[in-house]
């Protein structure tokens, strides 16, 4: 059972997003200098409201075992709910053959783009991928998000089952990424959500989660931003909430005390299904390996979180369609432009390729 409690009034709902769409076109700074006093008023409100229906609960995602495409269809798909569908892919070859080894063995040389996303500014860094596998091995704490694996390497698809996956996508989508996720032990991501739908499919050690609905989207009040990818917000020089610490809900944090997380763990074979607009955080117990297989489906998203769709096609840095092409090629670019690193790395990178014809023309012409 994955269901959630729903706490919080309609009329709140509805406040609060016109919050949200003022802060994203006008800055959030400027409206609180505006409507401080009514804002806080709201959250003293709503403080009331969640109090009501005591404290939240941990709710274990469903887990199944031989869900049928039909029922997933007019079920999880259709309703938004998340599943495991459980060693559904135990027997494809992904699962079988993917370690650490066995990309460092074929794609050690590959030159990635490293961003350091639980830090302030999203510092990165272009290193191989080699160079990540044996920081990961030595406990280093390296966590290589979103490999555009087929993109680089397309003959993997073999690896999939990819007509299964298909049949799962929604009928009206733009927009197909497969995002690998490479971490040690101990490594994690913090909460956060996209427009996208995610299949994610556990392929080497295990993965936690931790999800909320969209429904508590004002709980976390996210920051406005000018792309189509949101974090919770930094209130403390702690950092933002972190799910994983139960009992952590000092002030400002305080609310999250009142509303019920949906969890589980995935292991090799197991495939998350998530929706768009999930908030979710992520820990490894072990080294880990997953694969994230991701559309848009601009209609469904629509219906899933209705203010979030609307306000992402009015994204600016970059614009959805523009956005999308930077995650089907790497969805680590959309980081460095937010923050402005964008065309600094995009320079450099021409230069070393530059670089590279240039030394690799040399040894050609000696060995003439």
């Amino acid at each position: 059972m994955s269901d959630y409690k729903r706490n919080i009034k309609r009329s709140q709902r509805l406040e609060y997003g016109v919050y949200q769409i003022l802060d994203h076109f006008f800055g959030r700074q400027r409206m609180f200098k505006l409507f401080g006093t009514r804002r806080r008023k709201f959250y003293k409100n709503l403080t009331e409201t969640l109090k009501q229906s005591g404290p939240g609960k941990a709710v274990q995602i469903e887990r199944r075992k031989d869900l049928s495409i039909k029922e997933f269809r007019d079920h999880y798909l259709r309703k938004g709910i998340p599943v495991v569908m459980e060693g559904i892919a135990k027997d494809w070859a992904c699962v079988k053959d993917w370690s650490f080894e066995y990309f460092k063995e074929l794609h050690g040389d590959d030159e990635i783009l490293l961003v350091q996303l639980q830090k302030e500014g999203y510092p990165y860094e272009t290193i191989t991928l080699g160079e990540v596998i044996d920081n990961m091995r030595s406990g280093g704490g390296k966590y290589y998000r979103f490999y555009p694996l087929l993109d680089r390497h397309p003959e993997h698809i073999k690896e999939f089952d990819y007509n299964w996956l298909l049949k799962h996508k929604n009928r009206i989508n733009w927009f197909e990424a497969f995002q690998v996720f490479m971490g040690g032990a101990g490594t994690a991501t913090g909460l956060h959500n996209a427009c996208s739908c995610n299949m994610f499919l556990q392929v080497y050690g295990e993965k936690k989660w931790i999800l909320y609905p969209p429904y508590y989207t004002m709980v976390l009040d996210p920051d406005p931003v000018k792309n189509v990818y949101r974090h919770a917000p930094m209130r403390t020089d702690k950092g933002p909430f972190d799910p994983f610490k139960p009992g952590n809900y000092e002030r400002p944090y305080e609310l999250f005390k009142y509303i019920d997380t949906l969890e589980a763990t995935v292991r090799p074979g197991d495939v998350l299904w998530l929706p768009p607009y999930y908030w979710h955080c992520v820990q490894n117990p072990t080294d880990s390996i997953g694969v994230s297989f991701r559309w848009i489906p601009p209609l469904y998203s629509l219906k899933i979180a209705p203010l979030y769709m609307l306000l992402d096609f009015c994204a600016r840095n970059p614009p959805i369609w523009k956005g999308s092409e930077m995650v089907r090629k790497d969805a680590n670019l959309i980081y460095l432009a937010e923050t402005g690193q964008l065309e600094d790395y995009l320079k450099k990178k021409a230069e070393r390729d530059e670089a590279k014809k240039q030394e690799k023309t040399l040894k050609a012409k000696a060995a003439v």
